[in-house]
């Protein structure tokens, strides 16, 4: 009898598998990023279909199987692309610190803090509809704070107030238009040394 594993997870990214079969890469609370398989997830009649959605923030039942992991259960808890279907720049916003997050992982090993990071990101986004240059310096918190939970970054006076403490508001996001060039050069740089 195998171990079922009960998680919360975020979905970077999937792709089909076979006639049925879909394949995700999840990063997960409690295991970091794992690539699991659904078997039948493709079929109309499955009742994993309606969770497992790229961008999807999800409760999910794990199996480790001898080469990777299955799942088994899912519920969905949000999806980002419904949660932001009229605000393309946040849609954008979030598709591309997906990608930054698919990039930047390296395998099952846990990061809480970083997905606490996320998780609130996504809340605050939800709960707060910015437009124009407040989504971009949102954006530019949210990597600074991926890159320090990460190790890539480096402590200045520019970026610790935006790295320090794991809250957001409107207050934050308005600071960082007079330090915007200094953060710009410090992520690109940051960016660069990850060598990926």
């Amino acid at each position: 009898m195998h171990h079922i594993y009960h998680t919360q997870g975020f979905i970077l990214g999937s792709h089909a598998s076979g006639e049925a079969n879909r394949s995700f890469r999840v990063f997960t609370k409690d295991l970091g990023l794992i690539k699991a398989s659904a078997q039948g997830v493709r079929y109309l009649k499955s009742k994993l279909r309606y969770s497992l959605h790229d961008f999807s923030f999800c409760e999910l039942s794990l199996v480790r199987g001898k080469e990777s992991w299955r799942i088994t259960g899912a519920i969905k808890q949000t999806n980002i692309h419904e949660s932001f279907r009229g605000d393309r720049a946040m849609l954008s916003v979030f598709a591309r610190v997906f990608a930054l997050l698919d990039r930047l992982l390296s395998g099952e090993e846990k990061n809480e803090n970083l997905f606490d990071c996320l998780t609130e990101a996504v809340r605050f986004a939800h709960a707060k509809k910015h437009s124009g240059p407040l989504v971009r310096n949102f954006e530019y918190i949210l990597v600074l704070r991926i890159l320090s939970s990460l190790g890539y970054l480096g402590t200045s006076p520019d970026t610790s107030p935006f790295v320090e403490s794991p809250f957001w508001s409107d207050d934050l996001i308005a600071d960082m238009n007079p330090v915007m060039a200094s953060i710009l050069q410090e992520i690109n740089r940051s960016l660069k040394e990850t060598q990926l």
